[in-house]
């Protein structure tokens, strides 16, 4: 492939959704300008992407069928990558072994801490939670894999202080 490659967080696509379907949120616009600016080529989604999407369509409380359809259509519009065993091995288990060891807990640093789930860590600098989900390091690892630049509305700080040139995380939504 020419060129840089953009691996799409779910965030971004969802205010894609939003944008297709006639809405012009600041977001929006911003993200509609970037992509102008590249005419959509080299932009990807993964597998992870796409079960977030379904997940948020299925519990939806609004099943606005018209949104809905647009979100199903959006998703076949890019080409997904998935995660296979080099990935889960190779950049997603040492980017999460990297947030532990700079995250977790001192005292909780063994086999049967209570505070496992990454969404449960907090920062011991500022004490406040480190705002990262699960998916969103499968999804950094995903992007680590291929060396694609990240596109997210997410501030990741807690993976961005980890993975250092190892990943480039842009923000097209602001």
């Amino acid at each position: 492939m020419e060129g840089k490659c953009y691996l799409l967080d779910t965030n971004v696509l969802g205010y894609l959704v939003e944008l297709k379907s006639g809405s012009h949120t600041p977001e929006g616009k911003a993200l509609e300008k970037r992509l102008e600016e590249i005419k959509g080529k080299n932009i990807f989604i993964c597998c992870i992407t796409i079960g977030e999407i379904e997940y948020g369509l299925k519990i939806a409380p609004d099943k606005d069928s018209t949104k809905q359809g647009l979100a199903k259509r959006l998703i076949e519009e890019f080409y997904s990558y998935p995660v296979d065993n080099d990935i889960a091995r190779d950049q997603y288990a040492t980017l999460r072994a990297k947030l532990f060891q700079r995250y977790a807990p001192r005292d909780k640093r063994h086999r049967n801490s209570d505070k496992k789930r990454v969404e449960e860590w907090i920062d011991p600098t500022t004490s406040k939670e480190l705002q990262v989900q699960e998916n969103d390091i499968w999804i950094a690892a995903v992007a680590m894999a291929y060396n694609f630049v990240l596109v997210t509305h997410d501030k990741m700080n807690a993976i961005k202080s980890v993975v250092g040139e190892d990943l480039t995380i842009v923000d097209w939504a602001k």
